[in-house]
């Protein structure tokens, strides 16, 4: 492991001088805890009044601040959704100030992420939003030790989720309703910043950032989420990243597992005080995750072919470096500096399996899917500077910019070279798709004969170079204004603008080989950009106002979001490679539109509460100018009940959609032009139910923590009218037909106990069966996924301060499930797998 080894040693030089440059001054430590649960609210605000001396409270709650000049203060705790706390102190020379802040819970928001909140015992703790909002923090995404984001999901309710690939790679996600397909129809942000490849011109996200590396994960699908757009249908999806930590903090994990499964994973961060005048903080981070697989490769006669890899190697490295003002600044000011790098190969297909060779081998690939590899690059740049001009003004701005390269190499097409009929159409001698194939297996015997391993004369398989580079790069900033008294009526009033651009280049061409005795050979090589040759581009401009209005136990937020949206394409041709322009194309779709939503909460009691919202669902069309802008009005309504030991919140939703687009996408099983089509008007409702609780609290037993989880989430959605839909997925859609790949019923529920060092915890997943297909009635085995129930376990052994043993099992009882049937014939999910492990904290 060259790369680990490097990295690891320069977090250690890193880290070791930051710790020999500290200053030996006075320190005031403490802990920022919540008013009535006396819980510890990790991400807590810390600063000495009138002075630059300022820290975030760690996921224990802790802070520390060094370097003190002696003399008398008032600290200052704040957080997202609590009251400030302010005591007074005195620090003298070489001594520690000891203090412990308690915050009493109030409505209060920011605008640059989707839910800054604090994450309860139990893994959920949004509970002063008008509208529904969920949070991962650290703790549960350790308590798993998972680097699939599906899975993480599980246990909030809304999220809809089909796996591919079993590993969550390129995972595709919905919100109440939206559709999956790679995650396409959600905002999806890392740290409040567009993720997606090209949000807007190519929203699919065939990047994902590593789930591994983060430090919470946001979900908010109410109608407060169109500041975020411009995806405000179903709602947004927000990846933290690594915090500055206010101390020197280091951390490493190892996980070893089956099919050659390594994960290391090394952080590190510090924070300085009084630089140059200056404070400085910094984390580094890397992250690397291979795997062989858990798939072999299959020769023509049956026989499996050894040392294939059908897994993954991928690696992060991370960092951001903070700078902010030194002591007597009128103004508090910083700025954040933020780097990301990731690399991919990983040996994945498109190409599934037929009916029959699932059922007898699921966990196979063809021999046809042997020189598949994705071959990915992602960089990632960010500057942040926040400004405070006063408890009530501040203004948040940051610049981005997100380059991705890919080339997904794989099978595409399939030609026996007979004269043959089998579509029946009066062609012969064509190319057709592995998902037909796939699909008709009787009818394509001889495609699919080559696709197993064995040749045929003029037989050919075409394996096309998905080529593409993507970048999408804007600044965008939010000014707050805090009005009104902390005791009576009060407002935060955010106004928000980005402007934003982004590419994706499609640059691609087809090889063709032959096939024999299991082996192919290049037989033509095409030369790059003879396939697609086109540039996908829009450039757009968003604005939102919101105001967060309490009025004693009333909370209501209204708001709304322009966006000013232009999307191009310049198609070169398949005959211009060189791009010259002799053939050029180019079509432009331009879209204004007003987007205003309103929530309101009422706090009935201390425990209970009541809210709703309304607000319009947007997604951008393509550049087409027929197609138009995807256009719904949402509705929720709902209950959070919620005490010491026990949170309950239930939801109904339902999303009127009066034009729902399809994409033409590969992923799904269709051409893979990404056009759009409109899909007409559809209904989609649901209700939603979550419910944590610690026993252990309930049945006063020291010592002990005993949490449960349970999440349940049904969705009903069909189509109003009837057409023949452009889209293989849809088909001919009839007038109440259901939509595809979107489950009815999905639960999750997990149980643990923690005593002293020792931890254990089991979580169960269960989905109902899909359509892959619209239709009516009884879902038809053959255009269908199957119910599953799925079982994880893991356990943590704290042997010594600082140092844990770990374990976990992903489907325990090695459940064998169909979790697709696309892009091109059935999948399987992840089987058991078993990994062990070992952590250190310093």
């Amino acid at each position: 492991m060259p790369r680990f080894s490097l990295l690891l040693g320069l977090v250690f030089t890193v880290v070791l001088t930051a710790s020999a440059a500290r200053a030996q001054t006075g320190r005031v430590v403490g802990t920022v805890a919540e008013y009535g649960t006396q819980m510890m609210l990790p991400g807590a605000h810390v600063l000495l009044e009138g002075t630059d001396y300022g820290a975030a409270t760690g996921d224990d709650g802790q802070f520390v601040l060094e370097g003190i000049e002696p003399g008398t203060y008032v600290l200052v705790a704040t957080s997202v959704g609590f009251e400030p706390a302010r005591e007074a102190l005195v620090v003298r020379p070489g001594e520690i100030v000891a203090v412990v802040l308690v915050l009493h819970e109030t409505a209060i928001d920011v605008g640059e992420v989707v839910v800054t909140a604090r994450e309860t015992l139990t893994g959920l703790g949004v509970l002063d939003i008008a509208g529904s909002a969920h949070y991962i923090g650290p703790e549960v995404l350790e308590r798993f030790a998972t680097n699939d984001v599906t899975r993480a999901l599980r246990e909030v309710p809304g999220v809809n989720i089909q796996e591919e690939d079993g590993y969550g790679l390129r995972p595709n996600i919905g919100l109440r309703g939206t559709g999956v397909e790679r995650s396409s129809k959600i905002t999806l942000m890392e740290d409040g910043v567009l993720m997606a490849p090209a949000p807007y011109a190519a929203p699919s996200a065939y990047y994902f950032p590593t789930i591994g590396r983060m430090d919470g994960v946001e979900v908010r699908t109410g109608s407060s989420q169109i500041k975020y757009g411009p995806y405000t249908t179903g709602g947004a999806l927000n990846l933290l990243a690594a915090r500055i930590p206010t101390e020197l903090s280091l951390r490493a994990n190892a996980t070893l597992g089956p099919n050659g499964q390594r994960t290391l994973h090394a952080r590190a961060g510090d924070t300085i005080d009084n630089v140059g005048g200056f404070n400085l903080g910094f984390v580094v981070e890397g992250y690397l995750d291979n795997v062989d697989g858990f798939k072999s490769l299959r020769g023509p006669a049956g026989d499996l072919v050894e040392d294939y890899n059908t897994g993954f190697d991928k690696g992060d490295l991370f960092g951001r470096i903070r700078l902010s003002t030194g002591s007597g600044a009128s103004v508090y000011q910083s700025l954040t500096l933020t780097a990301g790098y990731t690399d991919e190969i990983s040996n994945e297909t498109y190409l599934g399996l037929t009916e029959e060779d699932f059922a007898n081998a699921p966990y196979v690939r063809y021999s046809g899917s042997q020189v598949d590899e994705m071959d990915a690059e992602h960089l990632a740049l960010r500057a942040r500077h926040v400004a405070v001009f006063s408890d009530r003004i501040d203004l948040t701005t940051t610049v981005y910019r997100n380059t991705f390269s890919r080339n997904w190499y794989k099978l595409d097409k399939v030609s026996d070279g007979l004269e043959d009929d089998p579509e029946g159409d009066g062609l012969t001698d064509s190319r057709f798709g592995i998902a037909s194939i796939l699909a008709a297996p009787t009818a394509f015997a001889g495609e699919l004969v080559l696709i197993q391993g064995n040749g045929t004369d003029g037989g050919t398989l075409y394996v096309k170079a998905n080529n593409r580079d993507y970048t999408s790069q804007g600044v965008q900033s939010v000014a707050g204004v805090r009005v009104g008294d902390e005791g009576g009526v009060n407002a935060l009033v955010e106004v928000g603008l980005r402007v934003h651009a982004d590419e994706m280049d499609r640059f691609q061409w087809v090889d063709g080989y032959a096939m024999e005795d299991g082996v192919m050979t290049l037989v033509s090589e095409g030369a790059p950009g003879t396939d697609s040759n086109r540039l996908e581009q829009a450039d757009a401009v968003a604005t939102f106002a919101q105001a967060e209005v309490n009025l004693g136990r009333f909370t209501v937020t209204p708001g709304v979001r322009y966006e000013h949206i232009t999307l191009r394409r310049q198609d070169y041709g398949k005959n211009d490679p060189e791009r010259t322009g002799a053939e050029l194309s180019i079509r432009e779709n331009t879209v204004d539109v007003v987007i205003p939503g309103v929530g309101l909460l009422f706090d009935a009691t201390d425990e209970l509460s009541l809210f709703g919202g309304i607000h319009r669902g947007f997604a951008p069309p393509d550049s087409r100018s027929e197609t138009k802008p995807e256009a719904s009005v949402n509705m929720e309504a709902g209950v959070r009940y919620g005490t010491e030991t026990l949170a309950v919140q239930g939801v109904g939703f339902f999303n009127a959609y009066s034009n729902l687009l399809g994409s033409d996408l590969a992923a799904a099983g269709a051409g893979g032009s990404a056009d759009q089509f409109n899909g007409g008007e559809v209904d989609v409702m649901g209700a939603e139910l979550a419910l944590t609780a610690d026993l252990a609290r309930t049945a006063n037993l020291a010592g002990w923590t005993l949490p449960v989880r349970f999440a349940y989430t049904f969705t009903d959605a069909h189509f109003k009218n009837s057409f023949e839909s452009e889209i293989e997925g849809w088909g001919s859609v009839e007038e109440g037909d259901a939509l595809p790949y979107l489950a009815r019923h999905q639960m999750a529920l997990s149980v643990g106990v923690e005593h002293g060092p020792i931890s254990l915890n089991l979580a169960s997943n269960y989905v109902s069966a899909m359509r892959t297909e619209a239709g009516q009635g009884d879902i038809p085995e053959s255009t269908g996924t199957d119910a599953r129930f799925v079982l994880d376990a893991s356990a943590e052994w704290a042997f010594r301060t600082g140092l844990a043993l770990f374990g976990r099992v992903h489907n325990l009882t090695n459940a064998t499930y169909v979790v697709a049937r696309r892009p091109a014939g059935l999948r399987p999910g992840l089987p058991r797998t078993v990994a062990v492990g070992v952590r250190a904290r310093l």
